[in-house]
């Protein structure tokens, strides 16, 4: 089932639940939802229309509760922009009058789990090279970024690779013949060790595990525009990013995946930094499955090609913008 017939059927069903066990019924035109201590919500929509309203009780809502519901109306309603919130009383804690999809989304707290998220200053440093770039903040381990997709049903989390707890599964991962075919690094497990090492030590990438409910399924290598090999061919500035990436568990290929993790992944990396505004890739040129579902998906893009020494490259690019605009849906 691709990722649109998922939304379908998950809105024109009759009831159903949050993650947190939080009941929601359909209406004539809207939902009957519940906060916590079993009050509840009227959420009055027209599938496929740009503006929502919330009423709630006399007593007020607080802002907190609503922000699951928040999430399940947007990624389900890719059409709705805006949602409103009114309630006979005041509304608690926080004075919630509209939220916009760009805005919610934005909010890192509710899903990023880095040390970054634009706090790092800009300080200028020069390689060994004397190419001058950004410092970078050295990442967290452990879990970044998790959240609830609600297309699948499932938690996609990213967190750092742990070469002690990861490195068999990424060396069979590498030595898929399909993986092998587009990353040319198959090899043993010593040769992985040493592939994963200079990446670790390298400031300007990071290596991830990306998973699906914690069964891992991919990996995701992040990086620094501006310091990688991509940086000439796209005027890279100071925090535009981007990242490689395998998908190794077959269990986890197919439309629907790929759109949950595109999304995922693409939201950490704006997350990570609020003042990074392009998102860009190189895959192969020949790596049709991937253009196609790259392009104009979320607002990414097909620009150009060109010629590294080892293949013929697709420049694809996202904008951070157009990316809030249209990342629900999923």
């Amino acid at each position: 089932m691709n990722s649109l017939a998922a939304r379908t059927e998950s809105m024109n069903r009759r009831s159903g639940t949050l993650p947190d066990g939080r009941r929601w019924d359909a209406l004539e035109r809207g939902f009957r939802c519940q906060l916590n201590g079993g009050v509840l919500i009227a959420i009055d929509y027209i599938s496929g229309g740009e503006s929502a309203r919330i009423t709630g009780p006399s007593g007020g809502i607080a802002a907190a509760e609503l922000d699951q519901w928040f999430d399940w109306l947007f990624a389900l309603n890719p059409a709705l922009q805006r949602i409103v919130v009114s309630a006979p009383g005041r509304i608690r804690t926080t004075a919630v009058k509209e939220v916009s999809r760009v805005d919610f989304y934005s909010r890192s707290e509710l899903w990023y789990r880095g040390n970054n998220g634009g706090n790092f200053p800009l300080q200028w440093v020069e390689s060994e090279s004397g190419f001058r770039h950004p410092l970078r903040l050295a990442p967290l381990r452990g879990e970044i970024y998790r959240r609830h997709f609600y297309s699948l049903g499932m938690d996609l989390s990213l967190r750092h690779l742990d070469p002690e707890q990861d490195l068999e599964l990424f060396t069979q991962w590498m030595n898929q013949r399909r993986v092998a075919r587009f990353w040319e690094e198959a090899g043993d497990i010593a040769k992985q060790r040493r592939y994963i090492d200079q990446v670790l030590q390298d400031p300007h990438k990071s290596p991830l595990i990306a998973s699906f409910d914690d069964v891992p399924f991919g990996y995701f290598e992040i990086y620094w525009a501006m310091e990688d090999r991509i940086g000439p061919h796209c005027d890279a500035q100071p925090y535009d990013r981007g990242f490689h990436l395998l998908v190794g568990n077959k269990r986890f290929l197919g439309n629907r995946f790929t759109r949950a993790w595109l999304n995922g992944v693409s939201h950490f990396l704006f997350l990570d930094d609020n003042r990074t505004q392009t998102l860009v890739g190189e895959p192969r040129a020949d790596n049709v499955a991937m253009l196609k579902y790259l392009n104009e998906t979320f607002g990414w893009q097909k620009i150009a090609e060109f010629d590294f020494p080892h293949k013929r490259a697709a420049l694809v690019q996202c904008e951070r913008d157009i990316f809030f605009r249209a990342m629900g849906g999923v």
